[in-house]
């Protein structure tokens, strides 16, 4: 035995479960873009791939759940995966399900009781005041599980292997609809395009680089775009306006649908907007006995969330069928919102005009920007601030007269901002 390392047989499968969860997310992967190329015609140049599949109105028609998603399911054993991470949490999938589970980081316990409470009012004045078929969607909200509920944590708490040396568990944890990722398909074909030449083949093989939803910047176009990123990932893709204008992307859609979501969030969900992102990821149509937001009122107090169900079999009520897949816009991250009550528009509504132009304008450049120097930029505000008006005008028309001018004022003080 002299010279051996003795290895705890616990570690061993757990390495085996991390290997297992791995090839499964690899496998599924797989799939899902085997099912989208047989959807496009021969010999599509990967220009015309992005076109095609970037598009939010793009739709691929799947069979029912495959052998794999079925498989994926039934596997008690089978964890979570770290696909995201940002200032107050890990974001984790389990392979086949489509929800995902955001755990706090210890000094960022109380931000993602502000995630859920700027989510759940998001979410819920989006379902009331949205259009119909708007482009952006916000993820369904299923769950807020406190560190406190043991009964949860302790059927749960081994899925996550790959969290144990990150994180201290239990730690809050906030369930929510999983924004699947951009297909295969396309994420080679902006390897191709804008990844140096010799990083593509370790950037394709990268399998964090599956994890891939593209940030829509609107307000920026790249001051170098002849210089390939030395540091290129596909985690969070910066996707440029000039870049958008390359591909032939519908710019002045998406626009419009940040006016419109923009305005929801502001005087529906009465939330600031601070710091919330706006990304292409791809979406798939559900059926489950459980489908519906968390039925809340945010008037509870963290106390009472305690007494909250923490969902202990999820995985048997959230099914999927993959009937649809397509491209959406959503938009997440609520984090670092602030919510105002609609006395402070009356009381103050200066304060609160300057402060929404201050968030907007202290976010990434999502948002098209006033004043821009080229034809494009300056359709993209017109319709940005056309229909955040004409959205905003629809949701107060019943309120207070006073409130009716605040949406005009804030687009106003932001033409003034950059003047």
């Amino acid at each position: 035995m002299a010279g051996r390392t003795m290895q705890n047989p616990g570690d061993e499968s757990m390495i085996s479960n991390i290997e297992l969860t791995n090839q499964l997310s690899y496998l599924l992967d797989k799939e899902r873009n085997e099912r989208l190329e047989s959807q496009l015609p021969p010999d599509t140049s990967p220009s015309n791939i992005i076109a095609n599949i970037l598009s939010p109105s793009s739709v691929v028609i799947t069979s029912s759940p495959s052998t794999l998603i079925r498989q994926s399911q039934q596997g008690p054993a089978l964890g979570y995966l770290r696909i995201g991470f940002g200032q107050c949490g890990i974001t984790c999938e389990r392979p086949g399900r489509d929800y995902v589970v955001k755990l706090a980081r210890p000094a960022y316990k109380q931000g993602l009781w502000a995630d859920f409470q700027a989510h759940f009012m998001v979410r819920e004045a989006s379902q009331q005041k949205a259009n119909k078929n708007a482009e952006c969607r916000v993820p369904r909200l299923f769950s807020w599980i406190p560190e406190s509920k043991t009964k949860w944590w302790d059927k749960n708490r081994f899925l996550f292997p790959e969290i144990s040396g990150l994180l201290p568990l239990p730690t809050p944890a906030l369930v929510t609809e999983h924004i699947l990722p951009l297909p295969k398909i396309a994420r080679q074909a902006l390897i191709e395009r804008y990844c140096p030449p010799g990083l593509q083949a370790n950037v394709s093989a990268d399998p964090t680089n599956r994890d891939c939803l593209a940030r829509l910047y609107l307000g920026s176009r790249r001051q170098r775009p002849e210089l390939l990123s030395p540091n290129f990932t596909l985690r969070n893709f910066n996707l440029h306006l000039d870049q958008m204008l390359e591909m032939e992307l519908p710019v002045l859609l998406f626009a419009s649908a940040m006016g419109e979501a923009l305005a929801i969030i502001h005087w529906a969900a009465h939330v600031d907007g601070y710091d919330i992102e706006f990304v292409l990821g791809s979406e798939a149509d559900a059926y489950s006995v459980y489908n519906q937001d968390i039925a809340v009122s945010l008037k509870l107090t963290p106390q009472q969330v305690l007494g909250m169900s923490s969902h202990e079999d999820l995985d048997a009520k959230l099914r999927t069928n993959f009937k649809q897949r397509s491209t959406r816009m959503w938009v997440l991250d609520f984090n670092l919102c602030h919510i105002w009550p609609e006395e402070i528009a009356l009381s103050e509504p200066d304060g609160l005009v300057s402060h929404l132009v201050q968030a907007f304008f202290d976010n990434d450049p999502y948002y098209p920007r006033p004043h821009g120097e080229g034809d494009i930029e300056r359709e993209l505000w017109d319709a940005f601030a056309t229909t955040y008006s004409q959205k905003a005008e629809q949701i107060l028309q019943d309120k207070d007269k006073r409130l009716v001018d605040l949406p005009s004022r804030f687009i106003n003080a932001c033409i003034s901002y950059v003047k």
